[in-house]
């Protein structure tokens, strides 16, 4: 990690996500997320923000980030849900139109143009054998930064590809855990993308309430920097595309280097 790499003391970059625009997003983690002054990413399906369309232009006044999440949500064939919406049958011209769709509606429900994108289940391809094909390409023309999913790792900031960041998975995880998640990420100066979906006291794709309440006194210390998505990238795309300085010369084998003595 260089210098001035995020803002004030912070010696980390923590992004809290959420996926579908699910309900208990706003009636049990809103609250918390409020009450410890945080602002999160939500990746939405228009289907689901148009259910609860006032409650979710509240969130945006709030100053979360409301993100695209494609309008169908299609996912492998592998998945049950997804066998009659599978990306194996799309093409990238049909993958184009999803995630276009789906940001114009969003504008037109909640009036914000999405900036960043999250691959559903993770999955960044379409079609099957020797027609499989990556659609990160769209999603680097299109978004400030594309987020993974069920990630290993966090973000290198001066390396990682913003078109597909890695992000942890965090349902189902205890305090300790998504502490240490961030801890490890201060030590080596990450950026830490999590991603959950519901959030309550327990079950299936459920975030716990009390390890969101850990992780949130854990972000407001002053050697976190806390942020959305969207914000975070944007920073970061502005050190990437910085240019950076060739190395000072060394002497003696450099290109464009003086000969050393008795060398023509």
């Amino acid at each position: 990690m260089t210098d001035n790499q995020f803002p004030g003391e912070a010696r980390v970059a923590l992004s809290l996500s959420f996926d579908d625009a699910r309900d208990s997003q706003l009636d049990v983690a809103l609250p918390v997320l409020k009450a410890h002054g945080v602002r999160a990413t939500f990746y939405v399906l228009p289907a689901h923000v148009w259910r609860r369309r006032h409650e979710w232009q509240a969130v945006v006044d709030g100053g979360h980030e409301i993100a695209n999440h494609t309008a169908t949500h299609p996912c492998s064939g592998n998945f049950e849900f997804s066998r009659t919406n599978a990306l194996e049958d799309y093409s990238l011209e049909r993958m184009e139109a999803e995630i276009d769709r789906a940001s114009g509606r969003i504008e037109a429900l909640l009036g914000v143009r999405p900036e960043t994108f999250a691959y559903p289940c993770g999955q960044s391809f379409v079609g099957r054998g020797e027609g499989r094909t990556s659609f990160v390409p769209l999603v680097a023309r299109r978004f400030v930064a594309g987020r993974g999913y069920g990630s290993e790792t966090s973000n290198d900031p001066e390396s990682c590809d913003l078109a597909h960041l890695d992000a942890f998975t965090i349902d189902g995880l205890d305090a300790a855990q998504l502490v240490d998640m961030v801890d490890a990420g201060t030590a080596a100066g990450r950026w830490v993308v999590m991603a959950g979906h519901d959030v309550g006291e327990g079950g299936d794709q459920t975030v716990l309430v009390d390890a969101l309440e850990a992780l949130c006194r854990r972000a407001s210390q002053a050697d976190v920097w806390v942020a959305p998505v969207v914000e975070v990238a944007k920073r970061l795309r502005q050190r990437q595309d910085r240019p950076h300085p060739l190395p000072p010369p060394t002497g003696r084998g450099q290109i464009g280097s003086a000969p050393e003595a008795g060398r023509s």
